[in-house]
């Protein structure tokens, strides 16, 4: 497996799928730091990300930028279009793209995709065709579980925690 972009649904992926809407029509989700963290060490090694939903928030578009995503599409009722623009633009195979996705309307792009995961409460039709299901649900850790499975099997895990341990810094070797 060599993935160069790891595309992903938002709502019921990096979110718990719930949607909090005030009086005044301003919509709140909540975000896993967990998983976002996972997202500066990722590309650190060059891998592409990008958000694909199916629904327009601010708040996925402001996650976006705080995350230093590289796409955000969203408003996409059909997500086989924008994972054929994603690998146009990237110049990829379908084996180089990791997708991850929760509901039905994720299947054809995961089918395409070269690597397909989906979070523990996801869709049963999914789950059917995921290659890797997180023991995490959700918004809550299923997208750092994907990201660190896709690490290792790229060898990639190692060279991170040999980063961050600076073991010989230590003297701890």
């Amino acid at each position: 497996m060599e993935i160069k972009l790891i595309i992903m649904d938002v709502d019921g992926v990096l979110t718990d799928g719930r949607i909090i809407l005030d009086d005044n029509g301003i919509e709140y989700k909540f975000f896993d730091v967990k998983d976002g963290h996972i997202f500066h060490i990722i590309k650190g090694f060059g891998i592409k990300l990008a958000f694909l939903s199916g629904r327009y928030s601010k708040v996925t578009q402001i996650r976006a930028e705080q995350l230093e995503v590289d796409d955000c599409f969203q408003n996409q009722h059909n997500k086989l279009d924008a994972f054929k623009e994603l690998k146009n633009k990237y110049k990829l195979s379908n084996d180089e793209i990791a997708y991850i996705g929760d509901d039905v309307i994720d299947i054809p792009p995961m089918i395409l995709a070269g690597f397909s995961a989906c979070p523990s409460d996801a869709h049963e039709e999914v789950k059917k065709v995921s290659d890797y299901i997180s023991k995490y649900e959700g918004g809550r850790g299923a997208v750092r579980d994907i990201i660190e499975y896709i690490m290792k099997q790229q060898g990639l895990w190692d060279k991170m925690m040999e980063k961050y341990l600076l073991l010989d810094r230590y003297d701890i070797v």
